[in-house]
């Protein structure tokens, strides 16, 4: 956060001062001439700094120029040697003119008036300044292997946040699924009273009733019986015992211990 901060104001600060130097050469320098009317190689001559004008690219604004653009150059890459550059050069070529006018004029005045050094000179200088205190406030890019190894920590992080986002919603999945289970439970178990009533006719078309198993008459339980012929001694029973089986068991279901495999109540074996 704190590198972030930093290059922001530097880059600001290389911004402003690239406007004022940019600016600077159409501003009174001195005893009222513009910047541009200089001649940038007479900077470099014995004669040192004439009367005669110049041509805008042959002036002194071709090296503010060329400050300003490379501290536009350093703030787009961010480059704290671009920059650096860039104030150096602006403010070189300000502090160099000012020695040749010096030399030039005996001495250097400030006044008020258009007479001595004007504010074109000043703008030069402050955009120097600010660009180079732009490049000391600066970060700079980070290093080849910082940027790495931030870049892998972000990843990590980054995956570690889509494991624990895809957890989340498993989990979600889980509970929104046991969720559905229960409440297909519970309106199965609410629709049990409709389907009786279903079933029994009252709610809709009669359906065909089931008897569960206990509810089932049970089936007879013994041996049948043979017929007895028309002649023998016990023709009373003759009727029950050609069409009924021989009930073992009791009213209860239980077979009956005093009787035995007779089908008699007097216990008599035939």
């Amino acid at each position: 956060m704190s590198r972030s901060i930093r290059n922001t104001i530097g880059l600001i600060l290389a911004v402003v001062g690239a406007a004022a130097a940019l600016w600077a050469p159409f501003r009174s320098w001195y005893n009222g001439r513009a910047g541009h009317d200089f001649r940038v190689w007479e900077l470099f001559t014995g004669a040192g700094v004439t009367d005669s004008g110049a041509g805008l690219f042959a002036s002194m604004f071709l090296p503010l120029l060329v400050g300003a653009v490379l501290a536009v150059l350093g703030v787009v890459f961010r480059s704290r040697l671009l920059v650096l550059t860039a104030g150096i050069i602006t403010l070189g070529f300000a502090i160099l003119w000012m020695v040749r006018q010096g030399q030039a004029e005996g001495s250097l005045t400030v006044t008020g008036d258009s007479d001595g050094l004007g504010s074109g000179v000043g703008l030069a200088l402050l955009g120097g300044l600010l660009m180079l205190i732009g490049a000391a406030v600066m970060g700079g890019r980070e290093r080849r292997a910082v940027r790495k190894a931030r870049h892998g920590q972000d990843q990590q992080e980054r995956s570690a946040s889509d494991h624990e986002e895809r957890e989340s919603r498993g989990a979600e999945g889980e509970r929104s699924y046991g969720m559905a289970a229960r409440d297909q439970e519970a309106r199965d178990v609410t629709g049990a009273g409709p389907d009786r009533q279903t079933a029994s006719g009252e709610g809709g078309p009669p359906q065909r009733m089931v008897r569960r198993p206990e509810q089932q008459a049970s089936a007879p339980r013994g041996r049948p019986v043979p017929a007895r012929d028309s002649d023998s001694g016990d023709r009373g029973r003759e009727g029950s015992d050609r069409t009924q089986y021989e009930q073992n068991d009791g009213a209860d279901g239980s077979p009956d211990p005093k009787k035995g495999r007779s089908g008699g109540s007097d216990g008599s074996r035939w």
